[in-house]
């Protein structure tokens, strides 16, 4: 297994932080701190940018969204 690359480990450092932004945003809804949230607590533009850094970060191929 290779080593991350500093711009991989930017990549993923910015995913974690835009689930960090949804956990946030659903204990402030008052959701159980037991569950994890779900995206409905990002963004359009957050989930797209969730989804494009996953598919970089875990090397996976995605299919065209038209």
């Amino acid at each position: 297994m290779k080593e991350p690359t500093l711009l991989e480990k930017q990549k993923y450092q910015r995913l974690r932080e835009i689930f960090a932004q949804a956990r946030q945003r659903y204990l402030e809804a008052g959701g159980d701190p037991r569950h994890p949230a779900d995206n409905r607590y990002l963004t359009d533009e957050e989930k797209k940018e969730a989804f494009e850094l996953g598919a970089q970060v875990f090397n996976t191929q995605t299919k065209s969204q038209s």
